[in-house]
Protein backbone atom coordinates (compact mmCIF):
# COMPACT_ATOMS: atom_id res chain seq x y z
CA UNK A 1 0.00 0.00 0.00
CA UNK A 2 2.76 2.43 0.94
CA UNK A 3 4.79 1.75 -2.19
CA UNK A 4 1.71 2.22 -4.36
CA UNK A 5 0.84 5.50 -2.63
CA UNK A 6 -2.63 4.34 -1.63
CA UNK A 7 -4.45 7.21 0.12
CA UNK A 8 -7.86 5.57 0.47
CA UNK A 9 -9.47 2.26 -0.35
CA UNK A 10 -12.79 0.75 -1.29
CA UNK A 11 -13.16 -2.92 -0.44
CA UNK A 12 -15.96 -4.62 -2.37
CA UNK A 13 -17.38 -7.55 -0.40
CA UNK A 14 -20.69 -7.61 -2.24
CA UNK A 15 -21.73 -11.07 -3.42
CA UNK A 16 -18.81 -12.55 -1.50
CA UNK A 17 -20.24 -15.61 0.22
CA UNK A 18 -17.26 -16.03 2.49
CA UNK A 19 -14.14 -18.03 2.16
CA UNK A 20 -11.47 -18.96 4.62
CA UNK A 21 -11.45 -17.55 8.13
CA UNK A 22 -7.64 -17.31 8.02
CA UNK A 23 -7.84 -15.15 4.87
CA UNK A 24 -10.24 -12.66 6.48
CA UNK A 25 -8.02 -12.44 9.58
CA UNK A 26 -4.93 -11.92 7.37
CA UNK A 27 -6.71 -9.13 5.47
CA UNK A 28 -7.82 -7.51 8.73
CA UNK A 29 -4.20 -7.61 9.93
CA UNK A 30 -3.22 -5.33 7.04
CA UNK A 31 -5.90 -2.69 7.62
CA UNK A 32 -6.92 -2.77 11.31
CA UNK A 33 -5.19 -1.92 14.60
CA UNK A 34 -4.17 -4.49 17.19
CA UNK A 35 -6.92 -6.55 18.76
CA UNK A 36 -9.41 -9.31 18.17
CA UNK A 37 -10.86 -9.71 14.68
CA UNK A 38 -13.36 -12.41 15.58
CA UNK A 39 -14.00 -14.94 18.29
CA UNK A 40 -15.75 -18.29 18.24
CA UNK A 41 -17.76 -19.67 21.15
CA UNK A 42 -19.12 -23.19 21.41
CA UNK A 43 -22.15 -24.36 23.39
CA UNK A 44 -19.98 -24.81 26.48
CA UNK A 45 -18.93 -21.13 26.25
CA UNK A 46 -15.35 -22.05 25.36
CA UNK A 47 -13.92 -19.23 23.32
CA UNK A 48 -11.17 -18.96 20.72
CA UNK A 49 -10.13 -15.46 19.65
CA UNK A 50 -8.30 -14.53 16.45
CA UNK A 51 -6.03 -11.55 17.09
CA UNK A 52 -3.89 -9.25 14.96
CA UNK A 53 -0.86 -7.08 15.65
CA UNK A 54 -0.59 -3.29 15.88
CA UNK A 55 1.06 -2.67 12.50
CA UNK A 56 -1.42 -1.68 9.80
CA UNK A 57 -1.94 0.72 6.92
CA UNK A 58 -4.29 3.46 8.11
CA UNK A 59 -6.14 5.17 5.25
CA UNK A 60 -9.77 6.18 4.74
CA UNK A 61 -11.76 3.08 3.87
CA UNK A 62 -15.23 2.23 2.58
CA UNK A 63 -16.53 -1.34 2.47
CA UNK A 64 -19.29 -2.29 0.04
CA UNK A 65 -21.69 -4.94 1.39
CA UNK A 66 -25.00 -6.49 0.40
CA UNK A 67 -27.34 -9.35 1.26
CA UNK A 68 -24.90 -11.83 -0.32
CA UNK A 69 -21.94 -10.75 1.85
CA UNK A 70 -21.60 -13.72 4.19
CA UNK A 71 -19.42 -15.69 6.56
CA UNK A 72 -15.71 -14.74 6.35
CA UNK A 73 -16.63 -11.57 4.41
CA UNK A 74 -18.98 -10.57 7.21
CA UNK A 75 -16.23 -11.23 9.74
CA UNK A 76 -14.01 -8.69 7.96
CA UNK A 77 -16.85 -6.19 7.55
CA UNK A 78 -17.85 -6.57 11.21
CA UNK A 79 -14.31 -6.02 12.44
CA UNK A 80 -13.90 -2.89 10.28
CA UNK A 81 -17.22 -1.56 11.60
CA UNK A 82 -16.47 -2.39 15.25
CA UNK A 83 -13.03 -0.75 15.13
CA UNK A 84 -14.47 2.34 13.44
CA UNK A 85 -11.78 2.13 10.78
CA UNK A 86 -14.11 2.35 7.80
CA UNK A 87 -17.63 3.01 6.62
CA UNK A 88 -19.91 0.23 5.40
CA UNK A 89 -22.04 1.17 2.38
CA UNK A 90 -24.79 -0.91 0.76
CA UNK A 91 -27.44 -3.16 2.26
CA UNK A 92 -27.60 -5.48 5.29
CA UNK A 93 -25.38 -8.55 5.00
CA UNK A 94 -26.56 -12.18 4.93
CA UNK A 95 -26.05 -13.12 8.58
CA UNK A 96 -24.01 -16.33 8.56
CA UNK A 97 -22.33 -16.33 11.92
CA UNK A 98 -21.83 -20.01 12.66
CA UNK A 99 -18.84 -22.32 12.47
CA UNK A 100 -19.49 -25.55 10.62
CA UNK A 101 -17.22 -28.56 10.88
CA UNK A 102 -17.22 -31.62 8.62
CA UNK A 103 -17.04 -35.08 10.12
CA UNK A 104 -15.71 -37.53 7.54
CA UNK A 105 -16.84 -41.17 7.59
CA UNK A 106 -14.81 -44.15 6.36
CA UNK A 107 -17.18 -44.75 3.41
CA UNK A 108 -16.36 -41.29 1.99
CA UNK A 109 -19.55 -39.62 3.16
CA UNK A 110 -19.59 -36.85 5.69
CA UNK A 111 -21.69 -34.79 8.02
CA UNK A 112 -21.57 -31.01 8.42
CA UNK A 113 -22.27 -29.93 12.00
CA UNK A 114 -22.57 -26.47 13.51
CA UNK A 115 -20.00 -26.39 16.30
CA UNK A 116 -19.76 -22.73 17.37
CA UNK A 117 -20.88 -19.17 16.69
CA UNK A 118 -18.81 -16.24 15.44
CA UNK A 119 -18.74 -12.97 17.39
CA UNK A 120 -17.52 -9.59 16.16
CA UNK A 121 -14.91 -7.68 18.22
CA UNK A 122 -17.75 -5.90 20.08
CA UNK A 123 -19.23 -9.29 21.07
CA UNK A 124 -22.14 -9.26 18.63
CA UNK A 125 -23.34 -12.51 17.07
CA UNK A 126 -24.59 -11.64 13.61
CA UNK A 127 -26.12 -15.05 12.81
CA UNK A 128 -29.50 -14.67 11.07
CA UNK A 129 -29.28 -10.89 11.67
CA UNK A 130 -26.48 -9.64 9.44
CA UNK A 131 -24.61 -6.37 9.66
CA UNK A 132 -26.35 -3.12 8.82
CA UNK A 133 -24.26 -0.70 6.77
CA UNK A 134 -23.44 2.77 8.08
CA UNK A 135 -24.86 4.18 4.85
CA UNK A 136 -27.79 2.31 3.31
CA UNK A 137 -27.71 2.50 -0.49
CA UNK A 138 -29.86 0.32 -2.76
CA UNK A 139 -28.86 -0.49 -6.31
CA UNK A 140 -31.07 0.43 -9.26
CA UNK A 141 -32.89 -2.83 -10.05
CA UNK A 142 -33.19 -1.94 -13.76
CA UNK A 143 -29.42 -1.52 -14.01
CA UNK A 144 -28.80 -4.79 -12.14
CA UNK A 145 -31.22 -6.61 -14.45
CA UNK A 146 -29.67 -5.06 -17.54
CA UNK A 147 -25.98 -5.59 -16.72
CA UNK A 148 -25.87 -8.12 -13.89
CA UNK A 149 -24.55 -7.33 -10.43
CA UNK A 150 -20.94 -8.12 -11.34
CA UNK A 151 -20.94 -6.12 -14.57
CA UNK A 152 -22.55 -2.86 -13.52
CA UNK A 153 -20.86 0.08 -15.22
CA UNK A 154 -19.29 2.25 -12.53
CA UNK A 155 -21.58 5.15 -13.33
CA UNK A 156 -24.64 2.87 -12.81
CA UNK A 157 -23.39 1.50 -9.46
CA UNK A 158 -24.94 3.75 -6.80
CA UNK A 159 -23.11 1.97 -3.96
CA UNK A 160 -19.70 2.39 -5.60
CA UNK A 161 -20.49 6.02 -6.45
CA UNK A 162 -21.40 6.70 -2.80
CA UNK A 163 -18.14 5.06 -1.67
CA UNK A 164 -16.12 7.25 -4.05
CA UNK A 165 -17.99 10.34 -2.86
CA UNK A 166 -17.26 9.51 0.80
CA UNK A 167 -13.56 8.88 0.15
CA UNK A 168 -13.15 12.09 -1.87
CA UNK A 169 -15.04 14.21 0.65
CA UNK A 170 -12.91 13.07 3.57
CA UNK A 171 -16.07 12.01 5.45
CA UNK A 172 -14.64 8.59 6.32
CA UNK A 173 -11.83 7.65 8.66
Amino acid sequence: FKEAGVTGMIIDLRNNGGGLLDASVAMADLILPEGTVVSMRDKYDREEAFKIDAEYYDVPMVVLVNEYTASASEILAGAIRDYGEGTLVGTTTFGKGVVQSVIDFPDGSGLKVTTARYFTPSGECIHEVGIEPNVDVELDEDAVTRYGINNLPHDQDAQLQKAIELIRSGEVK
